[in-house]
């Protein structure tokens, strides 16, 4: 959100884009953890079982991802959300990756789509890797899906000068995915995360990732490596799922576990697709907002978009997810 609403200056050097990668690491290793189980489970009933797990885990995620999804989506249009409106069927079909990819600049208010987009389609293809791959098969091609994502980086950067958004492209958060995918075979396949063999590649991808993040911020990246920025990024987070799952320190899980950040955490999925429509909303609504100039002004804007999207992800959340999640438990 900050990084999406703050004016430049404001922003410094930190990239809040961490954030976006966190989101597609972590959901490489839930879904990937949750197909694992699936398939053990399936193959110890000793029927067939790969059909019914797919339509039961797309029915759910379908539930679970697109209801609100496209809610949002409804809702951009209505607001004026000016390039889903000219490209609708790109953002309903869930490729709007591959549109934003290729747009000079990021449109307003629909920019983030395309992560749910490479989400989605991840959810779609992936189960049938998990499910139809020998079990002595998934090793190497998880490794084969990280190495992609720098290699995708490096050809989209060096050939196709016509995507000046190489990162949209599903191939490039593949390490992402993939990444967050090794963890959950590894711990699968019996690794503790609170191993501490763990912790010193750990550290050294971390601090592999602040140096080409440093170079890169400064307009100077390093040819070659600056391709694997993101991957040594990824290792790094998967680091800190590993160590979270291992156990998080007395004050931290205290702080986690506070009401404020509960109530967070329950509308956050409606408040990262809805927070970039709020400002067109207000925009249409409550058009003043924008003659306060200077600090002042954005300081008023900052905290309306926050009130806005706070109370809209709220009743995204009560209205319209609640209802979802009932639904999909009582079809389980």
């Amino acid at each position: 959100m900050w990084l999406h609403w703050a004016v430049p200056h404001w922003r410094g050097p930190i990239p809040f884009e961490i954030g976006l990668y966190f989101f597609l690491t972590l959901t490489g290793f839930l879904i990937t953890r949750i197909l694992l189980r699936e398939r053990e489970k399936g193959e110890l009933s000793g029927s067939p079982w790969r059909i019914e797990a797919l339509k039961r885990f797309q029915w759910r995620r379908a539930l679970r991802i697109l209801i609100p999804c496209y809610t949002a989506m409804l809702f951009g249009l209505l607001v004026g959300a000016e390039d889903l409106r000219g490209h609708p069927l790109v953002y309903f079909a869930q490729v709007s990756n591959f549109h934003l990819a290729t747009l000079p600049e990021w449109p307003s208010g629909t920019a983030h789509y395309w992560t749910l987009a490479i989400q989605q389609q991840f959810y779609l293809f992936w189960p049938l890797l998990v499910f139809l791959l020998p079990r002595r098969l998934l090793l190497p091609v998880f490794l084969a899906a990280i190495a992609t994502a720098p290699l995708s980086r490096l050809v989209l950067l060096h050939h196709f000068p016509e995507i000046p958004n190489p990162g949209a492209i599903t191939t490039s958060a593949l390490d992402f995915l993939g990444g967050g995918s090794l963890l959950a075979l590894a711990m699968h396949r019996g690794l503790d995360p609170a191993d501490k063999r763990l912790r010193l590649p750990v550290w050294i991808a971390l601090a592999a990732y602040i140096v080409l993040y440093a170079f890169d911020n400064r307009g100077h990246p390093i040819p070659g490596l600056r391709h694997f920025q993101q991957t040594f990024l990824t290792f790094a987070m998967l680091g800190l799922i590993a160590a979270s799952l291992a156990g998080l320190p007395d004050a931290l899980a205290r702080v986690l576990s506070s009401k404020p950040l509960q109530h967070l955490a329950k509308i956050s999925y409606s408040l990262y697709l809805l927070h970039n429509l709020v400002p067109l909303a207000l925009g249409w609504v409550l058009p003043q907002l924008w003659e306060i100039n200077g600090p002042p002004g954005t300081a008023i804007r900052l905290l309306a978009f926050t009130l806005g999207s706070w109370g809209l992800a709220w009743a995204s959340w009560r209205w319209i997810e609640q209802p979802v999640d009932r639904l999909r438990s009582s079809r389980r």
